[in-house]
């Protein structure tokens, strides 16, 4: 078999950071090349702009009109199949995929190790070889704990994009390998702990310009792992609560009532913290509902369906202000008791838990 060429994703908020970031890695695999895409819409059409590029300069330079201007269709109508056929000219020995600005690497992820193009696996053609996250130390807390919007940034990906800023880029983080930092001036310890309590453990994070590339680059793909995308696999990073900076891991085999979840929501989901994880409800006794709260922003939504016996509601929340106690007593509070268990979850058939509009119709018939 044909040894499968490494693919690297490059991530960041930043399009000046995303070009250096991809460029450092040409300097460091200089038999590489560079996929980098943007999104944009001209006049009436959406279009993806696609710039290939080596050590020798431009290979290609092209716009290529998609049906929708969305990641999504990006990945399955040119950055995929792009994927695919460099690596099969056997041209270069590493490829680096550069996302949109803004653009999360969980996608793209997925897209390679499960896509087909042409009737061909793609992952018989490359192997994931992780993501390389770039952060403005400077900006951090700010852009993470922040409720700006990304389209009052200008940086939307589409015209429909209502992502929080403090969302694309947790969700950047989170995934990351490597997450290479720089800084118009000298970090303090906070907006290391920051990045510290969001990074896998197992993630390199050090300044973009003292990174041994080639070395990094080449550990095993642990950041952006399954895990990583999984609501049910969240881990704490296991980093020490510092300067101001901490993690609660709650955790509880009982589901959350819905009404006092709804009562309660502003307490686990409100003011600068990141909180991210999965819970039950009683009215949906089948369900995963998948937690993921950014910028000021909360999505709720069905992520899975429980294996026999696993049901358990668990959120890790992040935070920089001093209220872990008012976080944990809300949790506890929206906790069903012994009392409401035992009546059976029979007894909430009939009741409407408030969240169709998230979760859609109940899962009781499946």
């Amino acid at each position: 078999m044909t040894e499968r060429l490494p693919v690297n994703v490059v991530a960041s908020m930043d399009g000046v950071l995303r070009q250096t970031a991809a460029s450092a890695v040409l300097w460091d695999f200089p038999r590489g090349v560079v996929v980098q895409h943007d999104l944009a819409r001209t006049g009436h059409d959406d279009l993806l702009h696609r710039l290939v590029y080596d050590v020798g300069g431009v290979v290609e330079d092209t716009g290529v009109p998609l049906d929708h201007a969305c990641l999504s269709c990006a990945l399955r109508e040119d950055v995929v199949p792009t994927v695919v056929r460099l690596a099969r000219s056997g041209r270069w020995d590493r490829l680096v995929v550069s996302l949109p600005v803004t653009a999360e690497p969980g996608l793209v992820r997925d897209a390679l190790r499960g896509g087909v193009v042409g009737g061909s696996q793609v992952a018989d053609l490359v192997t994931f070889a992780g993501v390389l996250t770039v952060v403005d130390l400077t900006r951090l807390v700010d852009d993470l704990f922040g409720d700006d919007l990304l389209a009052e940034r200008g940086i939307a990906l589409t015209e429909d994009d209502r992502r929080a800023v403090g969302e694309a880029l947790a969700h950047q983080i989170e995934c990351a390998d490597v997450v290479a930092t720089r800084a118009d001036r000298l970090p303090d310890a906070r907006e290391f702990a920051v990045l510290r309590h969001l990074t896998a453990p197992s993630a390199v994070c050090a300044d973009l310009h003292n990174l041994d590339l080639a070395r990094t680059l080449d550990r095993p793909a642990r950041g952006c792992g399954p895990q990583r995308g999984d609501y049910r696999r969240a881990a704490h990073s296991g980093a020490a609560d510092t300067h101001g900076v901490w993690t609660l891991e709650l955790t509880s085999w009982r589901p959350v009532h819905p009404a006092r979840l709804h009562d309660r929501i502003s307490e686990l989901a409100g003011g600068r913290q990141r909180s991210r994880g999965w819970f039950w409800l009683p009215t949906r006794p089948h369900a995963v509902c998948g937690w993921d709260n950014a910028g000021g922003q909360l999505s709720i939504g069905t992520v899975g369906r429980w294996e026999a016996g696993d049901r358990q509601t668990r959120i890790l929340v992040t935070g920089i202000e001093d209220v872990r106690e008012r976080v944990r007593a809300a949790f506890d509070a929206v906790l069903m008791t012994d009392s409401e268990l035992a009546r059976g979850l029979d007894h909430w058939e009939r009741h409407d838990d408030g969240f169709s509009p998230w979760l859609g119709d109940d899962d009781r018939a499946a």
